[in-house]
């Protein structure tokens, strides 16, 4: 592949994520504008993905993603696998808890949720299944942190470690001992805005190795032990379904269930 097709490949995928971060769809202008490609390459660019059906256009020139890329990801075998498996428990576990439940795996240095079932409390939850956020900054990411290579650990922990406007600032120290904290205990808690807390827990795969997490999101007021132990029935309960072995489905107990974030 010469430099100058990697480059409009680069473009292209700058122009798709660009667009997926836009809630509402963009016009072409605003795609260039954004996504820094120039107007007269992005034309093209837009133009051709929209034939392929990667982008629709609705009839004022607005772009959103196209249901050929969600054709393409609904095979992948990492998500679609486990969310077909996750399903029926998660909807146990809200069933159960009357609360906002995630699903996230990890890609590279990010989590991605991959599905979600919100309460009345968190029915204007912003995130989406599809939507990345750091790792260190959320209970779910963290929980994907603590038993991810050691080597991916340490770039995330001695870079910036910038988290939202509505969660504490965070240090390496900090980070680290909560990731400790997770392997002894089996389980995350962080703030989640002012008046919530996310509780997340591990779920393993066939060989024994963390595949994904999940939360569910409190309000602030409410002791999180009794979820918890939802929880990690619910985490237990995928685990086997995806063919974990018995050993690794337990957790770590503790009776400290203190709303320590």
């Amino acid at each position: 592949m010469t430099n100058e097709r990697r480059s409009v490949l680069h473009r292209a995928l700058r122009i798709l994520e660009t667009i997926k971060n836009a809630k509402d769809g963009l016009c072409l202008s605003d795609i260039s504008r954004r996504s820094g490609v120039p107007l007269t390459t992005a034309h093209r660019i837009v133009g051709e993905l929209h034939d392929w059906g990667a982008l629709e256009r609705d009839d004022v020139g607005v772009y959103r993603v196209g249901l050929r890329l969600w054709e393409v990801a609904s095979v992948t075998p990492r998500s679609v696998g486990l969310q077909r498996v996750a399903l029926p428990f998660m909807q146990d576990l809200f069933e159960t808890t009357h609360r906002g439940v995630h699903l996230a795996i990890r890609e590279k240095d990010q989590v991605v949720f991959v599905e979600r079932f919100l309460s009345q409390e968190t029915a204007t939850d912003r995130t989406l299944p599809g939507m990345r956020y750091e790792l260190h900054a959320t209970a779910i990411g963290l929980i994907l942190l603590a038993y991810a290579p050691l080597d991916l650990q340490n770039e995330v922990l001695t870079g910036p470690l910038a988290v939202p406007d509505w969660h504490p600032p965070v240090t390496e120290r900090e980070v680290r001992q909560k990731l400790a904290d997770i392997r002894r205990l089996g389980y995350a808690t962080t703030p989640v805005r002012q008046e919530y807390i996310s509780v997340a827990a591990p779920i393993y795969g066939p060989a024994s190795t963390v595949v994904a997490a999940l939360s569910v999101i409190l309000p602030n007021t409410e002791s999180y032990g009794p979820r918890l132990a939802h929880l990690q029935g619910t985490t237990r309960g995928i685990s086997r379904a995806l063919g974990a072995p018995q050993k690794r489905t337990g957790y770590a107990g503790s009776s400290d269930m203190r709303k320590d974030g």
